[in-house]
């Protein structure tokens, strides 16, 4: 083993330390999220998975974000599914980070509420192979969080520390308030998520200006919240 692969290996042992998020208990929390393998609804991230990672693995993407136009449920289930769908694969390990410091909707589909007060990051398991984490900051102090060289470069240091083969980060809706447009410069590249009942074309259009001015899209994913 090189020193690289010696020094990934010490990171990823410290996983086993974390503590375990559990699955949600109540029946419509617990029916959106894909982890059952070979259902339809994880067959569907695991087609997005595939379509996407040629791109990824080509451009040498780590961080891919996931937003949406508007305060709603489509990016955060996303970013959940995507993250267990490309856990599912042997050898992989993934980090899935909530950006949307304000709200932590990826926290809140697992039936819980932000800690009151505790580190910077706060990071768990989800499975063996996939980490979560979010961001402990004062939620009317988001974009200024985000924006800070000081949460940048422990945000880095976080991520280089938990040493996943890729990571998804939540971000908040690019619409919505400058917290979107603060967390971009943050990824690599963005997958658009659509709420197909509440988007239109001129919302995607805007969504699409404001992340290309960072970084590329990397697609659009019609999030079917009835699938």
């Amino acid at each position: 083993m090189d020193g690289t692969s010696a020094r990934r290996h010490d990171h990823l042992k410290a996983w086993s330390a974390l503590p375990q998020i559990e699955m949600p208990q109540k029946a419509a929390l617990r029916a959106l999220i894909a982890d059952d393998h070979g259902s339809e609804r994880s067959r569907s991230y695991d087609l997005l998975r595939t379509r996407m990672l040629p791109e990824v693995t080509e451009r040498g993407w780590t961080r891919i974000g996931v937003s949406q136009a508007s305060p709603g449920p489509a990016s955060s289930l996303t970013a959940l599914n995507l993250a267990l769908s490309e856990a599912r694969r042997p050898d992989r390990h993934v980090l899935l980070i909530d950006l949307d410091i304000a709200h932590q909707p990826v926290l809140a589909r697992f039936g819980q509420a932000r800690a009151p007060a505790g580190p910077l990051f706060r990071a768990c398991t989800v499975t063996p192979r996939l980490a979560f984490a979010t961001v402990q900051a004062a939620p009317d102090l988001a974009a200024i969080t985000l924006l800070s060289p000081q949460f940048q470069q422990a945000l880095s240091e976080m991520i280089m520390g938990m040493a996943a083969d890729v990571t998804i980060l939540h971000l908040p809706p690019c619409l919505s308030d400058d917290a979107g447009l603060a967390a971009l410069p943050l990824v690599d590249t963005v997958l658009l998520t659509i709420d197909g009942r509440r988007d239109t074309a001129a919302d995607l259009r805007r969504c699409e200006a404001h992340v290309t001015r960072h970084c590329p899209v990397l697609g659009l994913f019609l999030h079917n919240a009835e699938a």
